[in-house]
């Protein structure tokens, strides 16, 4: 099967992605208006400020063409919090692309980010997961399963071939969720 990757290129931590994906041997695809969607199969949304990519996106119809993606996509940090139906702290609707309210900066500010070693149900050993002023998801839907945890608080999920992780798999050192995702 061909895939074409795309990351969204706006603002954030793309760069990280697309080395992740190098990596991988995998050539990623900037995502930075509307036709670069053109020909993408699958979709990475990594982390960085929801308002400012959605004042960004918004200018040329970007915005509407990430609402409507049916490929798989995987948000992270910020990614999550655009997937999700239900934003918190400010409350916000998201793109609903997954059943899941989650809340903004849930563990602080800038200074409050740290790394810890969680759980993810596809692997069989502890996973490096990174939080800079990551969100929390506060509940999911029935037709979402967790996929990773910190401890008993769920940190990612997923939903079809829709998966949100709260965390920064590309800064573990690690492509393992990379070809996970990949593989949906």
């Amino acid at each position: 099967m061909n895939r074409t990757i795309g990351v969204l290129a706006i603002q954030g931590d793309f760069q990280a992605h697309l080395e992740v994906l190098g990596l991988m041997g995998v050539t990623g695809r900037e995502i930075r208006n509307s036709g670069d969607l053109e020909g993408v199969t699958h979709l990475i949304v990594p982390g960085g400020e929801s308002t400012t990519i959605q004042k960004i996106a918004q200018f040329d119809g970007l915005w509407d063409k990430l609402v409507d993606f049916q490929g798989p996509v995987m948000g992270t940090c910020m990614g999550s919090i655009l997937m999700a139906r239900t934003i918190l702290s400010p409350d916000a609707r998201g793109w609903g692309m997954i059943n899941l309210a989650v809340q903004r900066n849930a563990y602080g500010r800038q200074i409050n980010s740290f790394a810890a070693r969680g759980k993810i149900a596809f692997l069989d050993h502890e996973f490096e997961m990174v939080f800079i002023r990551a969100p929390k998801i506060i509940k999911y839907g029935d037709d979402v399963k967790p996929l990773a945890w910190l401890g008993n608080e769920v940190t990612g999920v997923i939903s079809g071939n829709k998966m949100a992780l709260t965390f920064h798999p590309e800064l573990s050192g690690s492509t393992l969720v990379h070809e996970y995702f990949l593989g949906l």
